[in-house]
């Protein structure tokens, strides 16, 4: 029986001898086909009362040769469940097989007629057979550790910037010129900075994750990390509520993880380098190497980010006299 996340229920006991057991049925409650093979996976405990609740139906969202993108219906904000490869890049909402990209996973899963996701475990109704991805421990996001003592961030800030003199991303130059206003500036004018930043980047770009919103992924990642979540209040906000209507569901769901201080292990990496635990340089090769252009945008949205929040915030005009 897969583990329990702490603060949890408990994941439900197997029927008693004779009754079939819950993953014998299907979301209606009829018999389901023998599967041909179960994957065993590591599941995210952020999304435990999903994926070990009842049978529900979901809707494919993509495949590739590295991920299948699930999302659950009935769900709001759309529960989006990333069924991945062991060597692929660990998103915060994946579910993350035991088996390699050189088995090929997901050789035949793209002609999959019908999904359910519940019990702990993902059922799909592959050309080839029923296939099965079984829940065996459950795992969280690591997140980047503190500022080591006396490390100075804003050095290896510096030095980012440096590394990645040149890097225009899948936008080009200019593109993040927003999000800074939309942090250090006085509430009114970070509000409206926020609402333009949303507008002009959220969906911005090809892809399941577009390049608009891996920037703002990056730049929530680091100026969560490195200052005070209040600041991130306007911005998370314009977002989010765009992002209901404006992109992929896949990259909002991954927007509202990054929302919540939630990245991949190659993020991380570039935060606890700039955070003074291991070089920096090797920790950026890594996050780069992701996808055609996502991790040079979310280097970038990183960079930016810490840059905002290392910033001393605005002075505050004094109150006027009334004398």
């Amino acid at each position: 029986m897969p583990g329990t996340p702490p603060g949890t229920d408990p994941v439900p006991a197997p029927r008693a001898p004779g009754v079939l057991a819950p993953e014998a049925l299907d979301h209606r409650g009829r018999r389901a086909a023998a599967p041909r093979y179960a994957h065993i996976a590591a599941a995210p405990a952020a999304l435990y009362k999903i994926v070990s609740g009842p049978m529900r139906p979901s809707r494919m969202l993509g495949v590739t040769r590295a991920a299948v993108y699930l999302e659950v219906e009935g769900t709001y904000p759309a529960v989006v469940i990333a069924i991945l490869a062991r060597d692929s890049a660990r998103l915060p909402n994946g579910m993350v097989l035991t088996d390699p990209l050189s088995v090929g996973p997901f050789a035949d899963v793209a002609g999959t007629t019908s999904v359910c996701v519940g019990r702990c475990s993902v059922e799909l109704d592959a050309p080839a057979g029923p296939l099965t991805v079984r829940v065996g421990r459950w795992w969280r996001p690591t997140r980047p550790r503190p500022t080591a003592p006396p490390h100075d961030p804003a050095a290896s800030v510096r030095e980012l910037g440096a590394l990645l003199r040149g890097v225009a991303g899948g936008l080009g130059p200019g593109s993040l010129g927003l999000l800074g206003a939309a942090v250090l500036g006085p509430p009114p004018t970070a509000a409206a900075a926020a609402h333009r930043a949303a507008a002009g980047l959220v969906g911005a770009g090809p892809g399941l994750t577009p390049s608009g919103d891996d920037l703002l992924s990056g730049f929530l990642l680091a100026a969560r990390h490195f200052g005070p979540p209040e600041r991130l209040t306007a911005l998370t906000a314009a977002a989010t509520l765009r992002a209901e209507t404006s992109t992929t569901t896949l990259s909002a769901a991954l927007l509202r993880h990054a929302a919540r201080g939630d990245g991949t292990p190659q993020t991380t990496g570039v935060l606890d380098a700039l955070s003074g635990h291991g070089p920096l340089r090797p920790a950026l090769s890594a996050l780069r190497a992701l996808g055609h252009t996502s991790g040079d945008d979310l280097a970038l949205g990183i960079l930016a980010g810490a840059t905002a929040a290392l910033s001393p915030p605005p002075a505050t005009a004094p109150p006027r006299s009334t004398a």
